[in-house]
């Protein structure tokens, strides 16, 4: 049976994206975030190319008059396999890109937070983390998830350790007394990616947020605001960001991660 929210042959959606709630004890809370996303409020999916939808298990995106795009984006920290990864987080490559041991006590700043995945590995290994994250939607979509990761025991005090701000990072470090020891930076992957469920989701981002245009503005400024290092997130063949050869890079199957040390810092 064909869902109903799907667009007839011929027409378009009325919003490339708007916020949607089935739940009328919902609409105070619709209006807060519309307020805050700038965006509208539809009462129809089929009026709408990307929806937030808001319920009472939380904030999500999708695409729903895209058939080959079924399912939702949601951020939540308290699936199985993230309790994996925070058992063995130190044995993540992006925990090993922030250097050695004492180090861990020194600050992070994450800035380009997107749905906060990498921000909380590192917040889990112990790091104080700030983070950005420009994007609207998924500036909401990321304090939805961490609200209610705050509300669960085994996540809470990870929670606790990051220090999340909607807004461009840009503006942060351009006062120029903006300084971390660690900058963290994940740039927009190109579209191809290895496995088809991460492929839709990063689709899916894409929509809303586009290409990184002044990802190597925001890579400039990371460089001179870095106390002791800049570590960057690329794909596994990808090029270094402003062709700036890396110290030294930390290789998996589809991606690594290429840190820049601070020369007057470095051994």
């Amino acid at each position: 049976m064909r869902r109903q929210s799907t667009l007839e042959p011929g027409t378009r959606p009325l919003h490339s994206i708007g916020i949607y709630t089935a739940d009328p004890d919902l609409d105070h809370e619709a209006k807060t975030l519309a307020a805050q996303t700038d965006l509208p409020i539809i009462r129809n999916k089929s009026h709408v190319e990307t929806a937030l939808i808001l319920s009472h298990s939380g904030l999500s995106l999708a695409r729903p008059n895209d058939l080959k795009m079924t399912g939702t984006v949601q951020v939540d920290f308290s699936k199985g396999a993230w309790k994996r990864r925070i058992k063995w987080v130190r044995e993540e490559r992006l925990v090993k890109a922030m250097g050695k041991k004492t180090l861990k006590s020194a600050g992070i700043i994450d800035l380009t937070g997107g749905l906060g995945r990498d921000s909380f590995l590192l917040a889990a290994a112990g790091f104080s983390v700030r983070t950005f994250e420009r994007n609207p939607v998924l500036a909401a979509l990321l304090t939805d998830g961490l609200r209610r990761a705050s509300l669960q025991t085994a996540t809470r005090e990870i929670c606790g350790r990051i220090h999340f701000t909607p807004g461009n990072a840009i503006d942060f470090l351009g006062t120029g007394e903006a300084t971390a020891e660690i900058i963290y930076l994940d740039p927009m992957f190109p579209k191809t990616t290895s496995t088809a469920k991460v492929k839709k989701e990063l689709q899916m981002i894409q929509h809303v947020t586009g290409e990184d245009q002044d990802i190597d503005t925001l890579f400039a400024l990371a460089l001179q605001a870095a106390g002791e290092r800049v570590v960057v997130k690329r794909p596994k063949k990808g090029h270094w960001l402003n062709d700036i050869r890396p110290a030294y890079s930390l290789e998996g199957k589809t991606i690594r991660f290429d840190v820049y040390l601070n020369r007057s810092l470095a051994p």
